[in-house]
C-alpha cells in the first residue's frame, strides 16, 4: 500500500521549490521512522503550485515496541529501603509503578530500570499526527499569515491530497481537509482533478498538464526549446542558473521565440544577456556562428503556442533595453575615472569605511605585493587597476539599472572605452576573480593582484571590526574570499607568502580604522589554513597536508612540497619511513632539555650513523625540498637499525641522555621539513 500526501498551494516563488520538496521529504522521512512505521522508500515531487510526497509499501501499524530504560543507580534511587525524589522522578518520567521497577546489573554496578511492551498502533490512527508535525516544520526564510488563519507558511495552502492506498485518510489541518482531488494546471485544464490511488498521480498530473516531476519538467522545457526554438539553425543560450529558476516558475513550459529591434545589438553583449535573463528570464540566442542574435527564448507556463504571448514578451523586451542602452550612453559621456571620487559617497561596512577609503588600503596592499613578488615593472597598471576597480558601482547601468551581476564587466567596456591600457581595462574585470566555484581564474597580473589586495583588505578588516564567519553563516563571503586569493596564488605561479600578507594588510587597516579584535592575524591566517587544506584537498591526501601545512606559509612552496610527498608516498618505503619517524617523535616528545651530544658516548656504528644523518640533514634545510625528503627517504635503513640494534633506555643515564639527544637532533631537523 502507497501512500499520497500533496500540500496544494497559491504560487511558490521558484527559490523556495527545490527546498519545500526536500524538506518535506526529509521530515516526513524521519517522522515515520520515529514513529515506527516502515516504508520501502519516499519519491518526492513538486510544481510552483504543490509538493509531494508518495511513502511506498507503508506499513499497516507501527512496530512494536519493546522498550527498556535504564534509570539511576540503586544507591542513588533508594535510601533505607525507599524511592528517593530521584527514583520517583525516573519511575514518574516513565509513565509505571514501583511494582514495574527491576534490578539490571552491568560493569558499572546495578541500576534501576523500567521494561514496557507497546503495542503499534494503526497507521491511519498515527498518520494524521505526523503530518501535522510535516507542516509545522518546513520552514522558509520567509513567511506569511494569511486570512483568519494563525499559521504561517511561504504561501497560503489551498487543499491537502491525503490518499491511503485507495481511500481517504481523514486529516485536517487550519481547517482544511484533505481529500483525494487535487488541481490541473491554472486556466488549461480542471481544477477538481479525482485521484483514485496514489499510483495514477504523477499520469493524472500530466494529462491535465502538470509534470510533477523537476527533472521531467526541465528535460520538457530543453525539448521544447530545442523543437520549437532551434530548428533553423539558432541555438539557445542555456545559463544553469536561469534553468534552474524557470523550471520551478512552470508546471508545463512551452518555448517560444520573440524578437527586438536588432539596433539593440549595438550594446555589449552581456548587457543584452543579463537584461533578457535577470530581468525577463529569456534565454539569449545565437545564430549558427556563435553570434548573437536579436532573438530571445520565453517559457511560457502552458501547454501550448500563443501569439499573443509572443507579442507580448516582444513589447516587454525593448524598454528594458531602451532604458540599458540609455544608461550606458549616459555613462559614456563622462570620464569613467572621475567616478573613483564619488565612492567617498558609498559605504562599504559602518566600522570600515567607504569604498573609496577601501581602495586606497587595497592599493597600499597592491604596491606591497608587486614589490614582493618582483612586479615593479608593473606596479604603474597594478595601482591603476586597483584605483578603477570599482568605478562602475556608481554607474547608471549598475546603480542605477541594478546589474550588480556586471560588476567589473562595465568598469572593463568603460575603461577600454575611454582609453586605458587593455591589461588595466581587463584587469578591472578580473579583480573579482574567481566569483563562483569552478569560474574562470585572472590571465592578467593587474588582474591578479588588484583582486587578493581587495579579498585581504575585507577579509582582515571584517575580522577587525568582529565580522567574523560562523559556522552558519558568512554574509560577507570571507571564507570564498581566502580561498579565492589560493586559487588565484596557485593558478598565477605567485610566491606569496599568505602569513606576511595578512601582517601587512591588517598593519594597513590598523592605521586606517579602529581595530576591535586583538587575534586578527591568528584567526585569518588560521582561516588561510582551513581554505588551503579545502583547495589542496582535491589533490592531496588529508595525512599530506597535515604533513606541511604548518611548515610553508608560501602558498605555491606549500604545493610543490605537498606535490614532492605525493609523488614518494607511491612507493613502498614510504610508509615505513613515516612510522620511524613517528617513533622518533613519541621517544623525544619529553625531552624538553638541550643537551650537547658526546661522540665518546656513542657504543655503536648505528649510532654514529644516526648522528651523521642528522648533521647531512641539517645540511639540507635551506635547500630543495625534493632532495632533503629523498635523502631521508634513502635512509630510513639507518633509523631502523638505529632502532633494532640500540637500546635507549639503559640502566646508563648519561648514555641514555646521549642518545635521547642524538634522536632529538635529527627530529628537530625533520621537524622543519615534515611535520608528522
Amino acid at each position: 500500500m502507497n501512500f499520497l500526501f500533496e500540500i496544494g498551494l497559491e504560487e511558490l516563488p521558484s527559490r523556495y521549490v527545490d527546498e519545500a520538496e526536500s524538506n518535506l521529504k526529509k521530515i516526513a522521512e524521519k517522522e515515520l521512522k520515529e514513529e515506527r512505521i516502515a516504508f520501502s522508500g519516499i519519491e518526492s515531487f513538486s510544481t510552483p503550485r504543490r509538493v509531494a510526497i508518495i511513502v511506498k509499501d507503508i506499513a499497516e501499524k507501527q512496530a512494536d515496541l519493546d522498550k527498556k530504560s535504564v534509570g539511576p543507580s540503586v544507591e542513588i534511587a533508594y535510601k533505607d529501603g525507599a524511592l528517593t525524589k530521584a527514583g520517583e522522578g525516573f519511575i514518574k518520567s516513565q509513565g509505571a509503578t514501583p511494582d514495574d521497577v527491576k534490578i539490571i546489573e552491568n560493569e558499572k554496578g546495578k541500576y534501576i530500570s523500567i521494561e514496557k511492551f507497546i503495542a503499534g498502533k494503526p497507521t491511519k490512527e498515527v498518520l494524521p499526527e505526523i503530518l501535522s508535525n510535516v507542516i509545522k516544520k518546513i520552514e522558509f526564510e520567509k513567511s506569511m499569515k494569511w486570512s483568519d488563519r494563525t499559521f504561517r507558511f511561504a504561501r497560503p495552502i489551498k487543499w491537502f491530497v491525503t490518499l491511503l492506498g485507495t481511500e481517504v485518510l481523514p486529516f485536517e489541518f487550519e481547517g482544511l481537509k484533505g481529500g483525494k482531488k487535487t488541481r490541473g494546471m491554472r486556466y488549461f485544464a480542471p481544477q477538481d482533478v479525482e485521484i483514485s490511488n496514489p499510483d495514477e498521480y504523477v499520469s493524472k498530473l500530466r494529462k491535465n498538464s502538470v509534470i510533477a516531476r523537476k527533472a521531467e519538467r526541465k528535460a520538457e522545457i530543453l525539448k521544447s526549446i530545442k523543437e520549437n526554438c532551434e530548428n533553423d539553425g539558432d541555438v539557445a543560450i542555456i545559463n544553469n542558473y536561469l534553468l534552474e529558476e524557470v523550471v520551478n516558475l512552470v508546471e508545463y513550459p512551452f518555448a517560444i521565440k520573440g524578437e527586438f529591434n536588432a539596433d539593440y545589438l549595438d550594446l555589449p553583449e552581456d548587457i543584452i544577456t543579463i537584461t533578457m535573463e535577470t530581468h525577463q528570464r529569456y534565454f539569449p540566442v545565437k545564430d549558427a556562428n556563435g553570434r548573437l542574435t536579436n532573438k530571445f527564448i520565453v517559457i511560457r507556463n502552458a501547454p501550448e503556442y500563443s501569439e499573443v504571448v509572443k507579442k507580448g514578451n516582444e513589447k516587454v523586451i525593448e524598454p528594458r533595453l531602451a532604458d540599458a542602452k540609455f544608461f550606458f550612453d549616459e555613462d559614456l559621456k563622462g570620464k569613467f575615472a572621475d567616478n573613483v571620487e564619488k565612492l567617498k559617497e558609498v559605504t562599504f561596512q559602518k566600522d570600515m569605511g567607504t569604498i573609496y577609503e577601501k581602495i586606497q588600503r587595497s592599493k597600499k596592499i597592491a604596491e606591497y605585493l608587486a614589490d614582493e613578488l618582483g612586479y615593479g615593472a608593473k606596479k604603474k597598471n597594478i595601482l591603476r587597476t586597483v584605483e578603477l576597480s570599482k568605478a562602475d558601482l556608481v554607474s547608471n547601468v549598475i546603480a542605477e539599472k541594478e546589474f550588480t551581476k556586471l560588476q567589473g564587466f562595465m568598469g572593463s567596456v568603460y575603461a577600454e572605452k575611454q582609453g586605458e591600457d587593455k591589461e588595466v581595462a581587463l584587469g578591472i574585470f578580473e579583480h573579482y576573480l574567481p566569483r563562483y566555484q569552478n569560474d574562470i581564474l585572472p590571465t592578467t597580473i593587474e588582474g591578479a593582484l588588484a583582486g587578493i589586495a581587495d579579498k585581504i583588505d575585507t577579509v582582515v578588516g571584517c575580522y577587525s571590526v568582529g565580522l567574523k564567519p560562523t559556522s552558519s553563516k558568512d554574509p560577507y563571503a570571507l571564507r570564498r574570499a581566502v580561498q579565492g586569493i589560493v586559487q588565484v596564488a596557485l593558478d598565477s605561479k605567485l610566491e606569496l607568502n599568505y602569513e606576511k600578507l595578512v601582517e601587512k594588510a591588517y598593519e594597513i587597516f590598523a592605521a586606517d580604522k579602529k581595530v576591535l579584535d586583538k587575534n586578527v592575524v591568528k584567526n585569518v591566517v588560521e582561516l588561510f589554513k582551513q581554505r588551503l587544506s579545502n583547495v589542496l584537498g582535491e589533490k592531496y591526501s588529508k595525512d599530506l597536508i597535515s604533513y606541511e601545512i604548518n611548515l610553508e606559509n608560501n602558498i605555491v612552496k606549500l604545493n610543490d612540497r605537498l606535490s614532492v610527498l605525493l609523488e614518494l608516498s607511491k612507493t613502498e618505503n614510504f610508509e615505513t619511513l613515516i612510522n620511524l619517524l613517528k617513533r622518533v617523535k613519541n621517544i623525544v616528545k619529553d625531552n624538553k632539555d638541550e643537551i650537547k651530544i658526546s661522540e665518546n658516548l656513542f657504543e655503536k656504528n648505528e649510532e654514529k650513523a644516526i648522528f651523521n644523518l642528522g648533521n647531512k640533514l641539517e645540511l639540507l634545510e635551506n635547500k630543495e625540498f625534493a632532495n632533503y625528503i629523498q635523502v631521508l627517504l634513502n635512509n630510513a635503513n639507518v633509523i631502523n637499525n638505529y632502532f633494532d640494534n640500540v637500546i635507549i633506555n639503559t640502566d646508563d643515564e648519561t648514555i641514555k641522555n646521549n642518545r635521547v639527544s642524538t634522536l632529538k637532533k635529527l627530529e628537530k631537523s625533520i621537524d622543519k621539513m615534515i611535520n608528522i
